[in-house]
């Protein structure tokens, strides 16, 4: 018999599942997995949460819902996802498994700007966290520059219903902040693959000078607090702190704002955690970005970056024209529309 178990939000695709391959809950499985995929490119990594239900099993990676079947030892996995040029499309992971791991191959379904062949993929139970560490600072100082993505880039997260209902009417040509110049937050432009930075390091502070949209960002050392007057803002109020190598930072004071491209809210109020590390020849330098934003996501968003360093790499000014927003606007008469679509950009 056909099963079939569609959690969350994942995008629909008709899925052909052998007879015999049932959803069976396994006490074994539930859990953090640290899941790798290894293809042609460099390897994509991604957190995968498996919870049992009555219904199966609910599987989350990244933060965002996943379909997860299995029997009797074999597993299979449907991951929707997103590449740089907008495409969405799934990765289907078959395999087996055991109490400590899962092993087998992934295919791509869909179309894709650069098509994926596939490949193998591996997945360890997530080491548990350990203290934290004696402050064992780097130097992370320098001009970065973006390196080949290593996230999922999971395309479909687990919403609440009123984040869904405030999405359901997005529409990026007139919602998205940065199309009228206006800042899209930490939290997109942290995540976003195509424009570089430099971290200016100081005793107390780093400071981060992104390219995209000219801003800056301070990043405390010294456990300073915001005052009681500081206003929410797209940048939020950033502490930091060493935790041995790593770089913990911890935003908030953001203001409301969107997630990526694809409109997602942040509510103002929400926080993000995000943990950098330097490889040891301080050529590379990771991230791990988690968005606490309760209101809107039922499990946390998370995303990983990398950088390279790049001396080389130029800061160039961000030119943006908001009157060519405005002025297409007004040439087609839809000017009354964008003011009526006010609550798409009110997101407190």
């Amino acid at each position: 018999m056909l099963r079939i178990k569609i959690t969350g939000c994942c995008i629909g695709v008709v899925l052909a599942f052998s007879p015999c391959l049932a959803v069976h809950a396994q006490n074994s499985l539930q859990g953090e997995w640290m899941v790798e995929l290894s293809g042609d490119g460099p390897s994509i990594i991604g957190m995968l949460s498996l919870q049992e239900s009555e219904n199966g099993w609910l599987g989350h990676i990244e933060g965002g819902p996943v379909m997860v079947e299995t029997e009797s030892g074999a597993i299979e996995i449907l991951v929707d996802s997103r590449d740089l040029a907008g495409f969405v499309f799934n990765r289907r992971l078959t395999g087996h498994y055991d109490d400590a791991s899962m092993s087998g191959s992934f295919t791509i379904e869909g179309a894709t700007e650069d098509p994926e062949p596939g490949g193998a993929w591996t997945a360890i139970r997530k080491a548990p966290t350990v203290p934290r560490q004696p402050p064992a600072p780097v130097d992370m100082g320098g001009m970065w520059t973006p390196a080949p993505g290593i996230d999922f880039r999971k395309y479909s997260m687990d919403l609440t219903e009123s984040a869904k209902e405030w999405h359901a009417g997005y529409v990026m040509h007139y919602d998205q902040p940065n199309v009228r110049c206006v800042s899209a937050g930490i939290v997109a432009m942290v995540a976003w693959g195509a424009y570089p930075f430099e971290i200016v390091t100081s005793k107390d502070r780093l400071t981060y000078l992104y390219e995209v949209d000219s801003e800056v960002r301070r990043v405390f050392l010294n456990e300073k607090r915001p005052p009681d007057y500081y206003p929410p803002s797209p940048m939020g109020f950033s502490n930091g702190y060493w935790d041995g190598s790593n770089l913990v930072v911890d935003t908030q004071l953001l203001e409301g704002n969107v997630r990526d491209f694809r409109g997602e809210p942040v509510s103002e109020g929400a926080r993000m955690h995000e943990r950098y590390s330097l490889s040891e020849d301080g050529s590379t330098l990771s991230a791990v970005i988690k968005l606490i934003d309760p209101a809107n996501y039922n499990v946390e968003p998370i995303r990983r970056r990398q950088w390279v360093r790049n001396p080389a790499t130029e800061i160039y000014p961000y030119e943006c024209d908001p009157d060519s927003f405005y002025r297409q606007m007004y040439e087609q008469g839809k000017m009354d529309m964008y003011f009526e679509r006010a609550d798409r950009r009110e997101m407190n």
